[in-house]
């Protein structure tokens, strides 16, 4: 392969090996050509190839082994959590379970929200649940949610296992999201968060703070998510 005049050496072989993976040349389980036969073939050094095999490492579509090589991994599958819409219309055909931990109760916002309330939001008061999503029998993704107790009477009262929160908003109260904004972090799994989501304890998880804006003024939805990716990478598109 040349060396084009833009793209670094090792971005292109990240490009080409990705390709052929996705494309089925070398499948799950199998090995790659070796670090010394790539670089006769692309005629690079060692820590280009070695920086570009990192990359495929971090990325999850390979393992590397001592001793053995660079392994093609199991594909892992993107979870859309990312998107305004929900996680059910983000996570689409899987099969997503949901399970209610703490059905809906109404209650004071907590003081660790992170985001500014109104002066409506603080006399409202807030309703908040929690709840675990599975997906194929494996949970995937804790939910805690809290929102603005504006117009939702007998809200407390609607059923939340294995139904879209955001499609019974819209059903029963008309209420739909124009927007929001997110801050997501890497933190560690407490004793807690890591028994709900079949983790050891101490193992990385994403942290996402959401605030979904609605139709509704001053109905605002705030959520906690924490999300295992052991198996799964979040994914959207704009």
């Amino acid at each position: 392969m040349q060396k084009g005049e833009t793209t670094p050496l090792y971005r292109k072989l990240i490009d080409d090996l990705k390709k052929l993976i996705e494309e089925g040349k070398y499948k799950q389980g199998e090995l790659l050509p070796s670090e010394n036969d790539l670089c006769k073939t692309y005629s690079t050094t060692r820590p280009t190839v070695r920086q570009a095999l990192a990359e495929l490492t971090n990325i999850g579509l390979i393992t590397r082994q001592q001793g053995k090589g660079s392994i093609v991994a199991e594909p892992r599958r993107g979870l859309g959590i990312l998107s305004v819409s929900g996680v059910t219309a983000g996570v689409g055909d899987q099969n997503l379970k949901t399970v209610i931990l703490e059905k809906p109760v109404k209650q004071n916002w907590p003081q660790e929200l992170l985001h500014q309330l109104s002066f409506e939001e603080q006399a409202a008061g807030c309703i908040f649940f929690t709840r675990l999503r599975n997906i194929n029998n494996v949970p995937i993704l804790l939910e805690e949610t809290f929102l603005s107790d504006i117009n939702l009477p007998r809200f407390t009262s609607r059923s939340l296992e294995n139904r879209s929160f955001l499609k019974v908003l819209n059903e029963h109260y008309q209420v739909e999201v124009t927007g929001g904004e997110q801050k997501i972090w890497a933190v560690a799994a407490d004793k807690n968060k890591s028994k709900l989501l079949r983790l050891k304890p101490g193992s990385p998880i994403v942290h996402m703070k959401r605030k979904l804006k609605t139709n509704v003024r001053d109905l605002n939805i705030y959520s906690w998510l924490y999300c295992n990716t052991e198996n799964y990478y979040l994914d959207d598109y704009f």
